[in-house]
């Protein structure tokens, strides 16, 4: 019985907690369109390294780790 009760009230709290943040930490909503905008960009530039790193004929971490650092740049 106690278990439930000490349970419960952790849920309640992590519930609770986290409603409260995601409130104050939301971001202004974007339109569907400035999304499909973003993410074909972003689908564009991870192309364009894949194939860079192709090209350089990098092989798998050294691949992984060239995109990930292209894509940030």
């Amino acid at each position: 019985m106690l278990r439930i009760v000490v349970f419960s009230t952790v849920v309640a709290i992590a519930i609770g907690g986290s409603a409260a943040d995601a409130e104050t930490l939301s971001a202004p909503m974007k339109s569907p369109g400035e999304i499909a905008a973003a993410s074909n960009h972003l689908a564009e530039k991870q192309e364009s390294c894949r194939l860079q790193a192709k090209q350089r004929k990098l092989r798998f971490f050294k691949r992984r780790s060239f995109i990930r650092n292209c894509i940030k740049s």
